[in-house]
């Protein structure tokens, strides 16, 4: 199952989940497993690993070297409560950390996740907090926005962290109106646009991939894209689409290939990015009535391309200003 599914399925059982052994094997493990951590290889996640503090439940290790401390609760003990961390808790894990030089610690009960820096001058440890994620106060999309700092992919990343992820959610009460004075006019935060994400493994890029400066001013009428690769870093990945939310048909297409890599690189922590029209922009820039032709990736606004050489109009773009070069695989339709 993926990240989305495993959210899901979290949700529904917590409520069956009676103490943290039953809370570490039915609700944290299946979200580390769908983060794309091997729980069963010890070489990636190691129980009961020895401190002069006291033993963490979990090691989070990357080729056999120790990045994480995991200190688990039962889902019935709260790690946030009115929009502050269990300082306790959060003590005894930076505790772990401490005594071994590890930089960050994780503190979850399978709903709640935390994600801190285990050591900050003149900061206690409940101001320390680099990310919160709170599985039932948050939409769906908005905690696996913020679970995915937690994957193999991305915590070695942790500095690149958006700021606000590090506020505790709360769940907030609306007042209910008896009368209404007004009626509000709708705006792009009522709007529940599309979004999908993605995951990526690096490649040698293929003969087969063209970059995008050789299709510029190419008619790519009658072509469909294949595979997308991002060369970032110096190295080379194929991005492909894992799963979305209110996207029908999730493949790859010149409608959803902007919004593939935008998300890419936002994973990557590319964070500064061109406005390109209408077509990537910090509003949406079209009247509402075509809001479902714009997806919402992070805090950006996309709205999908019509056809192949505007795709590639918005990528050539896109790679100027980030300095990624950007290749395609792409195939001439059966007539």
């Amino acid at each position: 199952m993926d990240l989305l599914e495993i959210i899901e399925r979290v949700k529904k059982i917590s409520g069956k989940i009676p103490n943290e052994e039953s809370t570490k094997q039915h609700l944290i493990l299946p979200i580390l497993m769908a983060l794309g951590w091997d729980v069963f290889d010890p070489d990636e996640v190691m129980p009961e690993t020895s401190t002069e503090e006291g033993r963490p439940d979990y090691a989070i290790m990357i080729n056999g070297r120790i990045v994480a401390f995991l200190e688990a609760k039962s889902v019935k003990e709260r790690i946030f409560r009115d929009g502050r961390i269990n300082s306790k808790h959060a003590r005894q894990l930076a505790g772990y950390c401490f005594d071994k030089g590890i930089r960050i610690g994780i503190l979850t009960n399978g709903l709640q996740w935390a994600l801190i820096n285990a050591f900050e001058e003149y900061k206690p440890v409940d101001e320390r907090i680099i990310l919160a994620v709170d599985l039932m106060n948050q939409s769906t999309e908005e905690a696996i926005e913020r679970l995915r700092w937690f994957s193999k992919e991305k915590i070695t990343n942790y500095r690149d962290i958006p700021s606000e992820y590090s506020r505790i959610p709360t769940q907030v009460s609306v007042p209910v109106i008896q009368k209404p004075i007004l009626q509000r006019l709708p705006s792009a935060q009522d709007h529940n646009f599309r979004t999908l994400y993605v995951s990526a493994r690096e490649v040698q890029l293929p003969p087969s991939a063209v970059a995008v400066e050789e299709l510029i001013g190419r008619d790519l009428r009658g072509y469909t894209p294949t595979a997308v690769f991002v060369q970032i870093n110096g190295k080379w990945y194929r991005v492909e689409i894992s799963h979305g939310k209110r996207w029908r048909g999730l493949k790859l297409t010149w409608s959803s290939i902007t919004s593939v890599v935008v998300r890419f690189l936002l994973d990557m922590g590319v964070k500064d990015f061109p406005v390109i029209g209408k077509y990537l922009s910090k509003a949406p820039t079209v009247s509402q009535k075509y809001w479902n032709a714009v997806a919402k990736i992070g805090n950006w606004y996309l709205y999908l391309p019509e056809d192949g050489n505007r795709a590639v109009a918005v990528f050539h773009e896109l790679a100027k200003a980030t300095g990624v070069n950007i290749a395609l695989e792409v195939k001439r339709n059966a007539k």
